[in-house]
């Protein structure tokens, strides 16, 4: 089990604060994305609003010790622009989900480098051995993301699922990166920054 203390804090890269996110936090600095049609089509693959208490169930929420939420803020701003969600998964494994609500930001890179100062934090304090993620084939940002920080392909779901909205077949990407692969690469940061 991952130590609170050092995970549940906030973390600074060259532009943004990460802060860790209680419940109630959390749901305040989500609640709009429950309308946007965007995020929840990057998040759901259907654009279908979700109500207070299925967003508490589905959405970025930390309702275990095995999840967390982090906000994405600007640095020498107080409003965040988005969230990173981890819930460890799996033996010794970690899944992330990120999203900007703040469009001005969207192409600038902030899931890459908020993405990597949280693999960095849980590689060395959640005792974990891989991070995966799964995503919409046609969300190519997301898999631009994957891509640009190591991520291997590791395998396709074709025709998984359905948009209920737009009747659209939808495959799904699998990604994953192990903490010797992460250690290896161009983004890896030892406890001293180096």
């Amino acid at each position: 089990m991952p130590s609170p203390s050092v995970l549940r804090g906030s973390f600074g890269t060259k532009r943004f604060v990460l802060k860790s996110l209680n419940v109630l936090e959390a749901l305040r600095a989500t609640d709009g994305w429950r309308h946007d049609e965007a995020i929840l089509n990057g998040l759901f693959q259907s654009p279908r609003p979700k109500s207070r208490l299925r967003w508490l169930v589905e959405g970025p929420i930390p309702r275990s010790p095995r999840r967390f939420t982090y906000s994405i803020t600007p640095i020498g701003e107080s409003r965040p622009i988005g969230a990173h969600a981890v819930k460890l998964s799996g033996y010794r494994s970690a899944f992330g989900t990120v999203a900007l609500h703040d469009r001005a930001w969207w192409g600038k890179d902030v899931v890459v480098e908020a993405k990597a100062m949280l693999m960095n934090q849980f590689f060395r304090h959640a005792g974990i051995e891989r991070f995966y993620g799964v995503v919409d084939a046609h969300n190519v940002a997301s898999v631009f993301s994957y891509r640009k920080l190591g991520f291997t392909h590791c395998g396709t779901w074709h025709r998984h699922k359905q948009n209920p909205v737009t009747g659209e077949v939808i495959d799904y990407l699998f990604f994953e990166m192990f903490r010797e692969q992460w250690q290896a690469g161009p983004f890896w940061e030892a406890e001293d920054g180096h």
